[in-house]
Parts: C-alpha cells; structure tokens; sequence
C-alpha cells in the first residue's frame, strides 16, 4: 500500500494525513477539470486489459501493480472482476494511464524483481552455440555458475539483475569465439558447440524478439548439411584460413570437408 495516493484513499480507505491530501488534491483536480469540460474520470479497460495481459507473460500481476503504482487491487478487478462477474469494463483514466505506460525494459525495472527466464535462456544457449562455456560466461557476466546452470535448465524465473548481466555479456560475446589457443581449450568449444547441436539450439538472429516467451525462432530455409559445410567453408576461406584451419573451425575433419564438397558439387550438378 502506497501513502499519498488517491487509490490508496478510495480502495484501501487509509485515512493517513497523506492519503488526506491526496484526496484534496484528486477533488480540486477534479473541479478545475469540470469548469473546462474536460473532466474524464474513466477509460474503456479493453486495451488496458490486453496490455496487461501481455505484460503478464514476462511478470506477475504483482511487479505490474508495483511498475505502474497502482493498488493490486485495481489489476485484480481489470482481469478478473469481482464476484463472478467478467473484467471491470471502465477504471479510472489515471488508473489506465499508468498501466499503460508499463513496458518491459531491463534497465528501468527494480534488480530484484523476478522476470520470465526465456530471453535470458535463449541467449545462454546462441553463446553455447558460438562454443561459450558456463564458465566462461559466469566469469565475464559475474553471475555465479550454478545460476547459469539453473537459467538453461530449470529455471522459470530470474531476478532483473541477472538477466540484464546476461543480456549485456551476450552484446558481447555473440559475435566472438571463446579463446581457442590451448587444445583443452578447442576441446571444451567442440563439446558445448556439440551440446548445443545436439539440443537444436539457436543462434540469436532466429529470434524475432528473444524475450518473448511464445515467439518460435525463424531458421530459415532448411539446406542439406554438406550443402552448408561447403558455403561455410568457401566463406572462411575468403577470409585468408588455410584448409586445416578451415577444417577445424568447421569441427570436422580435412577428408569429411572434401567429401562434403564433393556431394554438394554432385547434387548441384
């Protein structure tokens, strides 16, 4: 409950010197308004309502309540009335206003408020894809490694400021190999890429909008593995890599990339 609010006046019925004055303040509003005949107390609630509900696929009613500083109370009427009855069909304008106003932005939103895990495990599993290690990640990100672990498996929801860490070091790093200097090293990049492959993990430009949880990610035109190979190979070799550096950046083998060559130069032909 928030002291100095109309709301909190009218819906929790405080009678605090705060919530006085902002009862004072709603009438002398409210009368100026009148004189000009531009007094609108109440809104339609259907596109509040959709809006709200949509929100609700990234948080609870609750963290809405708290982003717009409305009463919960006034969500709870909007979506579900009150003694059977359907979804208020009018609230008040200010009321509307705010929860309008509500969006989902990381950087805005309070650290600890909970938000749905599904952009944050999309991203983990694009930079396991690029070859990034759980580790390797915790350390750039400082989020611990066991809550990276829970983010790609269990995990429905994460604290803001867990998903804003994984959301900038993902800015980071999807567009660069993990280090690849030591062969422990290229061993641990073949096992996550592998993983990832194996789990049918995205890269981030199959999503249209990572963060929402309903979207299904857009792969594109489906294309014969050694057709693949051959375009990823070609296009490596453009930038200046031998043929053994292309072959283990590819994670396969020189004789496997001459056979995949092989079959897409046969099924062109």
């Amino acid at each position: 409950m928030r002291h100095g609010e109309y709301a909190t006046y009218t819906v929790q019925k405080c009678r605090c010197t705060e919530c006085k004055a902002a009862s004072a303040a709603y009438a002398r509003e409210r009368h100026r308004l009148l004189a000009y005949g531009r007094w609108k107390p109440f809104a339609d609630t259907e596109a509040v309502r959709a809006h709200v509900l949509n929100l609700r696929r990234y948080i609870s009613y609750d963290a809405i309540a708290l982003l717009a500083q409305v009463p919960a109370r006034s969500i709870d009427l909007l979506v579900y009335g009150e003694a059977g009855s359907p979804g208020s069909a009018r609230m008040r304008t200010e009321t509307a206003t705010r929860l309008l106003a509500v969006s989902i932005d990381l950087d805005q939103m309070p650290d600890e408020m909970r938000i749905s895990v599904a952009g944050s495990r999309r991203r983990l599993q694009a930079l396991m894809l690029r070859g990034w290690a759980m580790p390797l990640v915790s350390e750039r990100c400082e989020v611990p490694r066991w809550q990276l672990d829970k983010v790609l498996n269990v995990a429905l929801i994460l604290r803001v400021f867990q998903a804003r860490a994984i959301r900038d070091v993902t800015a980071q790093l999807f567009d660069q190999d993990p280090p690849l200097t030591t062969r422990s090293e290229r061993h641990t990049a073949a096992i996550v890429r592998n993983r990832a492959r194996r789990n049918g993990w995205v890269p981030l430009a199959a999503w249209d909008d990572i963060d929402d949880p309903d979207v299904e990610p857009d792969l594109g035109t489906t294309v014969p593995r050694a057709q693949a190979i051959t375009e990823d190979a070609a296009f490596l070799a453009e930038q200046g890599l031998t043929p053994n550096q292309v072959a283990e950046r590819l994670q396969i083998s020189r004789g496997y990339l001459q056979k995949a060559r092989a079959r897409a130069a046969a099924t062109s032909a």
